[in-house]
């Protein structure tokens, strides 16, 4: 690990630190930028960075880099996580954790859209627009909200990486990660020795256009999954029929709830259920309940729904900086949605239009950006790339993957069967170990055993 002597522009001194979850000490920093780096002399922004240090000093040049998902979520709250996963290749590598600007210790854009006081909003919004709009009127009182893209992040990646003295990173990104990965492999090829895509975004995508049927899909998958189950069947033998009389409930307005800090009962919303339900649909282990709940809200209970919805949107609130998220989705995504493909891609599916809708109001404050020329067009690229989807995910379908892989011309492709949105498992370990140590793609043999389904939740 190499660390520079003196603060100078553009340094970063390491001291030793505690960071979450990790035993030993690390070792963080700040790295000071331009919030907006067509303004050098305007408003600063502090880069929060901690270096788990490799077991063995001195450490090889090329650190394990971790691009966090989201968008929103920071690199450093893991800390304790990651250094687990990579326990082995931290042997004579450093773990380099960099918060992305507008997350965690890099100047968090937070919104609090869930309201304590007001938590019934939660059960008809995703993003409560009021909350929203409020958010967008609070942050950009101190921020800049058109700076929070990735390709000022990558900019950022690229200065930490010098400052410190490395080589070519390792990259590992998940979800809306690999969107930055793509972004900096682009911007700085000879910057990358080996790049790890899993649960592939396209910078293409236009999310969340393609959530409704990609998450039918899942829930189709879900309910012929408990039906050739003998435990989930026996439970709910009529799982198909009770999902489809719920939802018809939710539609005619006739469910109402109890909430806390509410006198009386309060609507309950189907695009709300629907949208929780479709996150939950990212993994085998987080859709096990499903079945269960759904039967519940069938005999009338809907209790385990709403108090798992408010307890989910609450930690969601925490734990994303939900202004990077709009930073990010309201500029890269939502402006390329077109109102003629939303019919064809939302109906007949259980979600419909209403995270789409969600998520175009909650956009409508936000300050728009001008994306680089060709920004959105796909990554060509020759860095030994390893994909990993999921058979089982529910957020990010295969056809991501295949739309973005024939751009990398040194890669290996792993449908992880059985798995769900960004797993990991010790087959995909070894392969990664592989990839990371030898620095290509050759030999590696992307043929997983399936990973059985957990049980179904039944009582």
């Amino acid at each position: 690990m190499a660390q520079t002597p003196a603060k100078q522009p553009g340094a970063i001194v390491l001291s030793p630190c505690r960071v979450p979850d990790f035993k030993d000490d690390a070792r963080c920093g700040l790295l000071d930028v331009p919030e907006n780096p067509n303004k050098p002399d305007g408003r600063r922004l502090s880069i929060a960075v901690a270096v788990i240090p490799a077991v063995t000093q001195p450490a090889l040049a090329d650190p394990i880099v971790a691009l966090m998902g989201g968008p929103g979520e920071d690199a450093i709250t893991a800390a304790g996580l990651l250094a687990d996963q990579f326990a082995a290749l931290r042997q004579n590598r450093d773990l380099l954790l960099v918060d992305q600007r507008g997350t965690g210790q890099s100047g968090a854009l937070h919104c609090n859209l869930y309201s304590a006081e007001d938590p019934a909003a939660s059960l008809r919004d995703v993003f409560p627009p009021a909350a929203a709009k409020r958010c967008e009127r609070n942050l950009r009182a101190h921020a800049d909200l058109t700076q929070y893209t990735y390709d000022h992040f990558a900019s950022d990646l690229e200065q930490v990486r010098r400052a410190l003295g490395y080589g070519a990173l390792n990259l590992f990104a998940g979800s809306y990660g690999t969107r930055a990965a793509q972004v900096f492999v682009r911007a700085y090829p000879q910057s990358v020795r080996t790049l790890y895509l899993g649960s592939v975004v396209p910078l293409d995508a236009a999310s969340p256009l393609p959530f409704a049927k990609t998450a039918q899909s899942a829930l189709e998958n879900l309910l012929s999954d408990c039906a050739a189950d003998s435990a989930c069947h026996a439970a709910f033998p009529n799982l198909r029929d009770e999902f489809r009389d719920i939802s018809a409930r939710l539609d005619s307005g006739a469910v109402r709830v109890t909430v806390p800090g509410r006198t009386g009962a309060v609507p309950l919303f189907r695009g709300r259920v629907a949208e929780w339900m479709r996150f939950k649909l990212y993994r085998p282990k987080s859709a096990s309940a499903l079945p269960w709940l759904i039967h519940r809200a069938y005999e009338g209970d809907w209790s385990p729904v709403v108090e798992a919805l408010l307890a989910d949107a609450k930690e969601t609130d925490a734990a994303l900086s939900l202004g990077l998220l709009f930073s990010i989705t309201c500029n890269e995504d939502v402006p390329f949605v077109q109102e003629k493909d939303i019919g064809p891609a939302t109906a007949g599916t259980f979600l419909a239009d209403y995270r789409l809708r969600q998520q175009q109001t909650a956009c409508e404050p936000w300050p728009r950006v001008s994306l680089p020329t060709g920004y959105r067009a796909p990554v060509q690229s020759p860095v030994p790339t390893l994909f990993v989807s999921g058979d089982a995910d529910g957020g990010t379908p295969l056809w991501y993957k295949d739309h973005v892989a024939p751009g990398f011309s040194h890669r290996v492709e792993l449908v992880a069967k059985g798995q769900g949105h960004t797993e990991w498992s010790d087959c995909i370990s070894r392969l990664y170990q592989r990839l990371v140590r030898t620095g290509a793609v050759s030999g590696l043999d992307p043929s997983c055993e399936a990973v059985p389904r957990p049980p179904f939740k039944v009582r």
